[in-house]
């Protein structure tokens, strides 16, 4: 398990499942330092653990080879691919500061362990849709600008200039989103190109999980370290450690 400096040993938290699974790296940095422990935070973590998809998320980030690759041998990791899921149970955290800022229950960030072929791969299929206006418009603003022919588009009709730079980057846009889902498609063959589509997002999404901003196809946040604190982050070990917070029985890290 990891080291954690925490010192707060008075806190009602201190040593139990629960102060794992919220996972701080400090007492001081914990959203519950100061407070009188909410008799039912252990409950609500619970139904945490509970709503986990089979192996905890924590298998993501744990994983030793990319778990986007869909072909062997798969790459080795190099960085992590992160959007957040959110639930809306229990529907009582919604109006609680102490988990999360969102109008939610819970909310955890899944960071897919990730290649850096797959990592170009996701990157290039989001950047088309705007690379693919700027080099078109480039094409079209010299024969705007050369004052020949600008001319001649201003003598067939005052704004056809503007017209066919507002075309290049219309029609730019509508071709790189159009390059993107065929750029997918064909990563589609080596990789999970839409992570929605994963066995574990689906499973997550079968519990009631969605991402976060409703997205169709959730952008990706990419990262060299790992989100380490908050809840999510905790390894899957934590998961298995006993429950018994009634008998205020302690976990030694």
């Amino acid at each position: 398990m990891e080291q954690r400096n925490l010192t707060d040993t008075a806190c009602k938290l201190y040593g139990t499942k629960s102060c794992a699974l919220l996972n701080m790296r400090a007492c001081e940095a914990c959203p519950l330092k100061g407070r009188e422990a909410d008799p039912e935070i252990h409950t609500d973590l619970r139904t945490f653990c509970e709503l986990q998809p089979e192996g905890t998320v924590a298998q993501l980030f744990e994983s030793e080879t990319c778990t986007l690759c869909t072909t062997e041998p798969k790459g080795t990791p190099t960085c992590f691919a992160v959007f957040d899921m959110a639930h809306e149970e229990p529907k009582k955290l919604a109006t609680r500061k102490w988990l999360s800022k969102q109008k939610t229950g819970f909310m955890v960030p899944l960071q897919f362990a990730c290649c850096s072929k797959c990592r170009r791969r996701i990157l290039l299929a989001e950047y088309l849709p705007l690379i693919a206006p700027i080099v078109l418009t480039a094409i079209v603003l010299p024969f705007v600008l050369i004052e020949k022919t600008a001319q001649t588009l201003r003598a067939a009709a005052q704004w056809l200039p503007l017209a066919l730079v507002f075309a290049a980057l219309v029609g730019g846009y509508a071709f790189g989103k159009l390059l993107a889902y065929l750029w997918r498609r064909r990563s589609g063959s080596v990789m999970i190109a839409d992570v929605r589509r994963h066995p574990i997002v689906a499973e997550m999404e079968e519990k009631g999980w969605r991402p976060l901003f409703g997205e169709r196809r959730p952008h990706l946040a990419f990262t060299k370290k790992r989100i380490d604190k908050g809840l999510g982050s905790a390894p899957s070990a934590v998961y298995d450690l006993p429950d018994v917070p009634e008998t205020e029985e302690k976990i030694s890290d």
